[in-house]
């Protein structure tokens, strides 16, 4: 790892005297221009010679060489440790989707398997500082949801050609040879549809946020495959996804998306049931139906993806849903990493079955 072999080389140094006792060393910045890595490989190249007590910091004034008879064991490097460090960047997480994912992540790294989390919200360039800085905080494998399926971050497309144990969460890319582990969504919304199918609805909608990523694609593909196996014909001005406000750092607000949903219902007033990509969208369009006075689920049937449990929210609207298997989910991607450690250049793609979960949200088309 870089701040392994900056630690060595300033090491090296000081018990050959050329640092001696009481010399200043040279700034950090000087440092990682020498070494040409960044500040934060530095940093951690530098706290390993003080627990060797070799050196100490002075506020305002520098790093000085204390003594060149190293006194306390150096960390661990990453191939030592029992159990190796595990990065983690995912987009965002709350209660509908990601915060179990992450509690699985936990789950499965267990009480001595160190994770070091970060999330991207969105951000091209953040995702692959995040990537970056994991690798040089010396992670033996990494766990990566990307904030799109169209966009690899350069610095996770170098560990795939390196062979660095990577897994892809929720997303997949096609052609790279990378481990991946998700949920089945063209399944989970072939069943949503079929079942508003079943209840007599002739024409069911499809709503989804304007993110480009595997999931959401996966989720129209299963609303299209409905309509074949039920033999509809399908009607493609019945979709909306050019919803922006549930997007990790996005400006459009949710009043701005439930005007859009607001004017979408009244222009399709043929269509009586919607697949929603998103709790959220649910919500945003129960919203614009209430304001045009039409009520859920006697005017307007709906399924989404990802309630929150709400355990204890014994008043809250429950929608018909497609629950994934968030928890799983994680636990599975901290397996597929170790799996990777263990034997570097394997792959691994695993899909999880999603299951659908009736609530308030859906019945029969109102009559004519």
């Amino acid at each position: 790892m870089l701040y392994r072999q900056v630690y060595d080389a300033l090491r090296a140094r000081i018990l050959e005297g050329r640092y001696a006792v009481g010399d200043k060393l040279p700034s950090e910045a000087e440092l990682s221009e020498e070494y040409s890595v960044s500040s934060i490989t530095v940093k951690r190249a530098l706290d390993l010679l003080r627990t060797d007590g070799l050196i100490v910091r002075r506020p305002r004034l520098g790093t000085f060489v204390t003594s060149a008879t190293p006194t306390g064991a150096a960390a661990p490097s990453p191939a030592a440790r029992t159990r190796p460090l595990i990065g983690c960047v995912v987009t965002n997480f709350d209660d509908t989707f990601g915060s179990r994912v992450v509690e699985g992540l936990l789950s499965g790294a267990g009480v001595d398997d160190p994770v070091i989390l970060m999330r991207s919200m969105g951000d091209h360039g953040l995702e692959d500082a995040s990537i970056r800085s994991l690798i040089e905080s010396g992670v033996a494998g990494l766990v990566l949801q990307p904030s799109s399926s169209e966009f690899i971050p350069p610095a996770a497309l170098e560990l795939v050609t390196k062979q660095f144990p990577l897994v892809i969460l929720d997303r997949v890319f096609d052609g790279i040879p990378v481990s991946a582990v998700r949920s089945d969504n063209l399944s989970g919304a072939m069943s949503a549809t079929g079942h508003l199918f079943e209840l007599g609805h002739r024409a069911v909608g499809f709503l989804s946020a304007a993110s480009h990523v595997s999931s959401s694609e996966e989720r129209r593909n299963g609303w299209v495959h409905a309509h074949a196996a039920f033999h509809h014909s399908l009607d493609e001005t019945a979709e909306l996804r050019t919803l922006d406000s549930t997007i990790p750092g996005s400006t459009t607000s949710a009043e701005q998306d439930i005007e859009r949903l607001r004017e979408f219902v009244v222009a399709h007033p043929h269509i009586t049931a919607y697949l929603a990509g998103e709790y959220n969208i649910a919500l945003m369009l129960r919203e614009a139906c209430r304001r045009l006075g039409l009520s859920i689920p006697a005017d307007i049937s709906v399924v989404c993806f990802d309630h929150p449990d709400a355990a204890f929210d014994s008043g809250l609207f429950r929608f018909t849903h497609v629950r994934q298997q968030q928890t799983a989910i994680g636990e599975r991607a901290i397996e597929a990493v170790r799996a990777q450690i263990a034997a570097p250049g394997s792959t691994e793609r695993v899909l999880l079955p999603t299951e659908f979960v009736e609530g308030a949200s859906t019945a029969a088309p109102p009559a004519a």
